[in-house]
């Protein structure tokens, strides 16, 4: 019954989400500085298979421009290709190639099968390089909420013999110098946690979005108990590239998530930077779904920085 509960509550979160992403994309201006080109990355007819890739028009020879693979947020129940557009054209226009997939929602499947989807991205990406006019000379992994937890979970799967065997996915070559996470939410644990609510969490809404994730009787499963926070697969040992976390004052219900994964990364002795947002007006992401505001510019200014520094 508490299921039932919680899955109708979410799934009216995702028309919420869903209504508020298109009504902001639609504001949207653009500039024709970029182009968007649309691919499929696997021929199945689901049209979650696709992905855009973003370009500056006079871009330089194919492959020469660093790559930036963007996975969108939208607690994993919502978003698509095109949710992020504006922060992928900002970052497009600094000299980048940066592509957004599509992937499966878990009123459509478990989280098991979107890293599938992402997997699946990653092959073709670089099965048709050349076609695509990219190159992995200089790959940065960025994510924002939910996409946050799934590209640094991604990440790892791609470095771990035994996570790719729990998800069924094979490596790709290619690697990330770097992750950017925007107020990611990684610990799953905890994530469905709802302020000034204690009892509703504890017995509908987190139990409700992992059995969400996993499936029906997931403290069993073997992917739960290896992923339902980072620190079940990265330790001291763990080879991470540098990690830039995002998160602002204003992000109330999750900044939590991506200070308490600071710390931890801090003491696995992972080379971690956190960048806080004291203006309690810029909520949770605010610098992916508005990046022309002050607080946005300023935030991906420094994430361009970040990524020049790790490159150089």
């Amino acid at each position: 019954m508490f299921y039932t509960i919680f899955k109708s509550g979410y799934l009216g979160v995702k028309r919420r989400i869903e209504i508020r992403n298109r009504k902001r994309i639609s504001r949207e201006v653009l500039p024709g500085e970029v182009t968007r080109t649309e691919y499929v990355y696997s021929d199945d007819g689901d049209n979650f298979h696709r992905f855009n890739l973003f370009k500056v028009t006079q871009s330089r020879d194919a492959g020469d421009d660093p790559l930036i693979i963007d996975i969108h947020g939208g607690g994993w129940i919502s978003g698509d290709k095109d949710t992020n557009n504006n922060f992928c054209y900002h970052l497009a226009l600094n000299g980048y190639h940066v592509t957004s997939l599509s992937y499966r929602t878990v009123d459509h499947c478990t989280m098991k099968e979107q890293i599938q989807d992402i997997f699946a991205y990653f092959h073709f990406l670089e099965d048709n390089a050349a076609l695509l006019g990219i190159g992995f000379d200089d790959v940065s992994l960025t994510g924002d909420s939910a996409g946050g937890q799934l590209a640094l979970l991604a990440y790892c799967i791609n470095q771990e013999e035994k996570l790719q065997k729990l998800f069924s996915v094979a490596p790709v070559k290619f690697s990330a110098k770097c992750l950017v996470l925007n107020h990611s939410v990684c610990y799953l644990n905890e994530a469905g946690k709802l302020p000034g609510k204690p009892i509703t969490s504890r017995f509908i809404s987190i139990p409700g979005l992992q059995r969400m994730l996993y499936g029906k009787n997931f403290i069993q499963d073997e992917i739960y108990q290896n992923t339902f926070s980072p620190m079940q697969y990265i330790h001291k040992a763990s080879a991470m590239p540098p990690i830039l976390l995002i998160t602002s004052k204003g992000d109330r219900n999750y900044s939590y998530q991506t200070i308490k994964l600071y710390k931890d990364l801090t003491a696995a002795g992972q080379n971690c930077e956190l960048y806080y947002e004291e203006n309690p007006k810029a909520g949770h992401v605010f610098n992916v779904s508005y990046p022309d505001t002050k607080e946005g510019r300023q935030c991906n200014n420094h994430i361009l920085q970040y990524l020049k520094n790790v490159r150089s």
